[in-house]
């Protein structure tokens, strides 16, 4: 890791631009929102184009720069769910290794591969919801006041709309029991698709030293994450802290397959005439029936590999 001027100033320009579209946490509006989900996609670009140094001086500017304009608390969240994850992600797409050291040709660089850096991206996003949820003291008594203020939100929009306190009780059980994956498995998906946004934008640009990824031929959770996602759900049963810890494990590892499942999608329907309209037809099921989303996921669940993109250049120094 190298720190030079050039590396500096693109980090110090990437933080700011990554905590000028992390407004949307503060400012809620439809376009600060949309905005907010982009807050990742700085990072990757600094860290991708111009090495680790550019994205960690990125990460810690933008870190600092929505603790000065908002709060502490604020920076904290959005560090934990978007700018440490983006740039983990994006140090762990820059890792290559000689072929020669697994048995390989010696003029060949093996890069680390996509399902990997998935794999950790969503233990990482796991775990920082884990350390959310014990600083806000995440329970049955805050997915009362969500539900309520969900409730309230909704009477608003809609005056006549009334809540019966049976139907409150309802809704705040499935906070209880939904929130803590639900959480986890948007910020994994938001996460990917900046780090698929960033990876195009670099290439374009001509500063992307990783190869292309085939991203709906590798786009697969290894292995281990299917035992781990089995051992969280058993977990998850137990209810608690350690309820919450392990559905929010489960919740991020779930998105990682339901991604697989799409990706699958792509791959299976690769030169078939056919593909336009099966694609559209499948999206259109998902935003129609949300019980598509859990085919997808099962999908995903049947194709656990660790494909590596190969290439004959050196990498820049990191």
């Amino acid at each position: 890791m190298k720190f030079d001027g050039t590396s500096i100033g693109v980090g110090i320009l990437a933080g700011l631009a990554a905590a000028l579209m992390s407004a949307g946490v503060i400012v809620q509006s439809g376009m600060a929102m949309f905005l907010y989900f982009l807050t990742p996609l700085p990072i990757f670009i600094a860290a991708l184009g111009w090495g680790t140094a550019a994205g960690l001086v990125s990460a810690v500017v933008a870190t600092i720069a929505v603790a000065l304009v908002a709060a502490p608390m604020a920076a904290l969240l959005v560090a934990l769910t978007s700018i440490v994850p983006a740039a983990t992600g994006a140090y762990l797409a820059g890792l290559a290794r000689p072929a020669e050291e697994m048995g390989g040709p010696a003029d060949t660089l093996v890069w680390y591969p996509l399902p990997d850096i998935i794999f950790r991206l969503a233990l990482m996003v796991a775990a920082s919801f884990i350390i959310i949820g014990i600083i806000i003291g995440f329970g049955e008594d805050l997915a009362r006041q969500v539900a309520d203020a969900i409730v309230t939100s909704v009477s608003q929009a809609n005056p006549e709309f009334t809540a019966s306190a049976e139907m409150r009780d309802n809704l705040a059980t499935f906070m209880v029991v939904a929130l803590p994956a639900i959480q986890p498995a948007t910020c994994l998906i938001v996460l990917i698709a900046n780090l698929y946004l960033a990876l195009r934008l670099t290439a374009l640009s001509g500063r992307l030293r990783r190869p292309r990824d085939d991203w709906p031929a590798t786009l697969r959770m290894p292995r281990t994450a299917l035992a781990a996602l089995a051992v969280c759900l058993v977990v998850a049963f137990i209810g608690g802290g350690i309820g919450h810890a392990a559905a929010a494990v489960a919740g991020a590892l779930s998105a990682g397959f339901l991604l697989a499942g799409f990706a699958m999608m792509h791959y299976r329907t690769r030169g078939a005439p056919w593909r336009p309209f099966a694609l559209w037809l499948a999206y259109l099921a998902v935003v129609l029936f949300a019980f598509v989303l859990f085919l997808f996921l099962i999908a995903g669940l049947f194709d656990t590999s660790r494909n590596a993109p190969v290439s004959k250049t050196s990498p820049k120094s990191n």
